[in-house]
């Protein structure tokens, strides 16, 4: 049989963040082996007026390709995501094609429930209700949707996954005082909360010690990380090699953020073995089992952060216990395979 034909856009392959990251691993599972499939990204990292001239390089890229296609794949989020997403919405639309949103916001109740208002809230609406499938990162995301989208049958949950790596938790060293934290350095992420827990840590373990694998999103915690030098390094914007060294080199993973979706770098976290903290927001409480498979946290609230933090790092044993059991969670959950087998599974289904 001939292979579906799939237009699929989203942020550039390139670009740093969850988004892109999620197709780069859907790619790496082999998706482009099993559909005929384009990846046309609207957005780039850089000013505003690079990313509005890729957004448009994008537009007349799709429109001129659109026809070979059977279906449009977009992944969407909030804010800018979805009024940038919105044109093509609207072009897949005119020219007929089967329709799949891959919603990945976090911060989707501002967003989606209180920001869009009037005529704006029923154009999405209208939209989103006119795709063939409509695919949530988790249940409570499901929950929410449920609301705008008619029927339950549309909406799909699928998890983000990962390529499971091939390690032995057993032989990790939760001996070491470090802790890993990846993502934007910004307000929204935790920072703040996370520098104030590290700073109180030295005083109890003098040779704790946090990566930040991430790129300074807001400069102005730049002066603090480096006053806290002897307990703290930024690493930037990290590659896999990079990766994989510092979760070898950190027992602890930390995400303290005041909103997510279904972070890649907890399933990351979890599937290198890592006792894992964080926010109870998004779809963290479905990820974490607290106090079986890591921590959970109310986010801006940097006490909580520092008694969960000093719990794991005091307690080597229930370190452990947390690295191992997420680790097998994670390789029976998060695995990419999985997540890119239900998605073909969708396509199959809506171009019958």
């Amino acid at each position: 049989m001939p292979k579906i034909k799939v237009l699929m856009l989203g942020p550039a392959r390139s670009v740093k963040g969850g988004v892109s990251s999620v197709v780069n691993n859907l790619y790496s599972a082999g998706i482009d082996k099993e559909v005929d499939i384009k990846y046309i990204g609207t957005m780039v990292d850089g000013s505003k007026v690079r990313k509005l001239l890729q957004a448009a390089k994008a537009y007349f890229q799709a429109l001129t390709c659109i026809n070979r296609y059977d279906i449009v794949h977009i992944h969407v989020s909030a804010d800018a995501s979805y009024y940038r997403k919105s044109f093509f919405i609207k072009m897949a639309l005119r020219h007929h094609k089967k329709l799949v949103l891959h919603q990945h916001g976090g911060d989707i109740n501002r967003f989606y429930g209180q920001d869009l208002k009037g005529k704006a809230h029923d154009k999405m609406v209208s939209l989103f209700n006119q795709s063939d499938a409509f695919i949530v990162l988790a249940p409570n995301f499901k929950e929410f949707f449920r609301h705008i989208i008619v029927g339950d049958d549309k909406i799909k949950v699928i998890g983000n996954g990962i390529t499971i790596p091939d390690i032995d938790p057993g032989h990790k060293d939760y001996d070491k005082r470090n802790i890993l934290f990846l993502g934007r350095i910004c307000k929204d992420k935790g920072i703040s909360e996370l520098l104030d827990a590290i700073e109180r840590l030295s005083k109890d373990y003098p040779d704790v010690h946090l990566y930040i694998g991430g790129f300074y999103e807001d400069e102005s915690f730049r002066s603090r990380i480096e006053s806290l030098s002897d307990n703290v390094t930024a690493c930037g914007w990290i590659d896999s090699k990079a990766k994989e060294d510092l979760f070898e080199k950190c027992p602890i993973f930390v995400l303290p953020s005041y909103y997510e979706g279904m972070p890649l770098s907890v399933a990351e976290g979890m599937a290198h073995g890592c006792a894992t903290i964080a926010s109870n927001v998004g779809s963290l409480d479905q990820m974490i089992d607290d106090g079986k498979t890591g921590l959970l946290i109310e986010p801006k609230d940097s006490d909580k952060l520092y008694t969960a933090l000093k719990k794991v790092i005091g307690n080597i044993d229930y370190q452990k216990a947390l690295g191992q059991a997420a680790y097998s969670f994670a390789k029976d959950n998060y695995d990419i395979t999985k997540m890119k087998d239900n998605i073909i599974k969708i396509y199959n289904d809506i171009i019958r």
